[in-house]
């Protein structure tokens, strides 16, 4: 599993320890919050990232970690329906002037 690029999702994170773990086809993989991309928030529960497992003592550890999207249908479902809510929005707002 060394240095292999591997794909899993966020299986549980917890905020006040700055640390969580991603659940792959091969186990649970430990990360810390210093390893996931600052940039983009707090990793959130069931998003799907990509990452280098490296050995953590008799365990690994998942480094270099970053965002997958999401491209599964209900994902794809979840969009769709976001983007008509906004193009609704303008238009009734449009309308009511």
């Amino acid at each position: 599993m060394k240095d292999e690029l591997l794909q899993g999702k966020i299986k549980q994170y917890d905020p006040a320890k700055g640390f969580g773990f991603i659940g792959t086809a091969n186990g649970d993989i430990f990360f810390h919050i210093s390893d996931f991309p600052a940039t983009e928030g707090e990793p959130k529960r069931n998003e799907r990232v990509k990452f280098i497992a490296v050995e953590n003592g008799e365990k690994f550890k998942a480094i270099r970690i970053e965002r997958v999207e999401d491209n599964s249908a209900k994902a794809k479902k979840s969009k769709v329906a976001s983007h008509n809510k906004s193009i609704t929005n303008v238009l009734l707002d449009n309308f009511r002037r």
